[in-house]
């Protein structure tokens, strides 16, 4: 977030021309001052507005809004570090005063302090309940901390009170998303494209909700959109890619992933894609091969570590296998798949211990999948706790018992 992206900072000119400071008029009270200041800041002075609201300060030492002001300014002039004591100042003389809550949040949120900006935010929230900036302001940064079902709260709100705001319905429909509504998270991305056909992110975000939900050719549609807007738009090619995976054109997914890399060589999610679509093509060495680049250029890109590790798993490479899968849970902990391709690599390669560890948390994490439980029985089978094995295999057996009769009972309910 930037102090230009908020809508009480938006009605200012960011790039403010150079000013003279204002002549200061003899005998002004401090009502004639802030007046004269408020006019200078919707002509885009900040400067000249700044100075005023000092000379203000001098006759209202106590004022919260004064304070607030100053260091609004200061913060527009990018002196946040002098900006944020006026804040303090602010609250400190009003501890309830919630544009300083905001602002002061704003700042934080710039200096990287996501804890105190996000509680400086909700203060805000809490002051002025009916504000729709406050509350779509704390919801963009919940989404942003990945704080999802939180944000969700807020920006229901905060659309309940301003249905117009096209990037609202965005940040609810990625809340929606990542605390698993997607039929929620389709329609909020719809009325986002419906009120701003020009917000490209929500577009991209309908177009993949579109495509996870087997609309490929819908999907396909809105990527085309953004490239008719923004012909060099990255992510759009990337995700017709993607889409063409969906449907099962692998020639047309690869075409469109080759195209992203001769753009942008850098580009770790576009190798990651083409190797992904080279291994559905079975061309396994190539497929290795892009996965690796990906990786030199994000060594953190979890999901080329997982593809990479089961390329190497199907191979027959357990000992490079588990290297992969220790790197994917090293950056995800909470991948329940990668700690059972990594329990049942190390199993393979004769380290008992740890393959046990890490199938104790693929179950911890997933305890309705069988496999798991299998995989430790077998571990335990073979350090010798027959007991324990024999519990891990009833325990997997039961669970593919519970599967098979939720499955029974699914095709029962369906239309014949």
């Amino acid at each position: 977030m930037m102090w230009s992206q908020f809508r009480c900072i938006a009605c200012l000119l960011i790039f403010f021309s150079p000013a003279m400071p204002p002549l200061l008029h003899a005998q002004e009270t401090e009502k004639e001052l802030e007046s004269r200041a408020l006019s200078l800041e919707k002509n885009g002075d900040a400067q000249g507005a700044l100075a005023l609201w000092q000379k203000a300060a001098i006759l209202a030492p106590t004022s919260p809004r004064v304070e607030d002001q100053i260091g609004f300014l200061l913060a527009v002039l990018n002196r946040r570090d002098q900006a944020i004591p006026h804040f303090v100042r602010a609250l400190e003389l009003d501890q309830r005063f919630a544009p300083a809550h905001y602002h002061l949040g704003v700042a934080y949120w710039l200096q990287q302090d996501t804890t105190n900006s996000i509680a400086q935010l909700q203060a805000a929230v809490d002051s002025a309940p009916d504000n729709f900036e406050y509350r779509y302001y704390l919801g963009h940064a919940l989404n942003d901390t990945a704080h999802y079902a939180e944000a969700l709260a807020q920006l229901r709100v905060a659309t309940a009170l301003n249905g117009t705001h096209a990037e609202a319905w965005n940040q609810l429909g990625i809340a929606s998303q990542n605390s698993g509504s997607e039929a929620k998270a389709l329609n909020a991305y719809a009325r986002a494209v419906k009120l701003d056909a020009s917000n490209l992110d929500a577009r991209n975000n309908y177009g993949v909700m579109l495509v996870n939900s087997g609309h490929a050719e819908e999907g396909t549609a809105q990527f085309q959109q953004i490239l008719t807007r923004d012909k060099n738009n990255i992510m759009a090619q990337l995700n017709l890619g993607f889409a063409a995976l969906q449907k099962g054109n692998f020639h047309e997914a690869e075409k469109r992933f080759r195209e992203v890399i001769g753009r942008d060589t850098n580009s770790a999610v576009a190798h990651y894609d083409l190797g992904v679509t080279l291994k559905l093509k079975d061309e396994l060495g190539s497929a290795k091969t892009e996965l690796e680049r990906a990786l030199v250029i994000d060594p953190n890109l979890e999901e080329a570590h997982y593809t990479l590790g089961i390329l190497y798993w199907q191979s027959g490479d357990s000992a490079s296998a588990a290297e992969q899968m220790k790197s994917a849970v090293r950056i995800n902990p909470k991948d329940a798949d990668a700690y059972l391709i990594l329990g049942s690599a190390l199993k393979q390669h004769g380290d008992l211990d740890a393959a046990q560890s890490a199938l104790q948390s693929a179950i911890s994490l997933d305890p309705a999948n069988a496999g798991p439980y299998n995989a430790l029985g077998d571990v335990l089978r073979r350090k010798g706790d027959a007991e324990g094995s024999r519990r891990a295999f009833a325990k997997g057996a039961q669970v593919s018992e519970n599967k098979n009769k939720e499955l029974g009972k699914m095709l029962q309910t369906m239309p014949r």
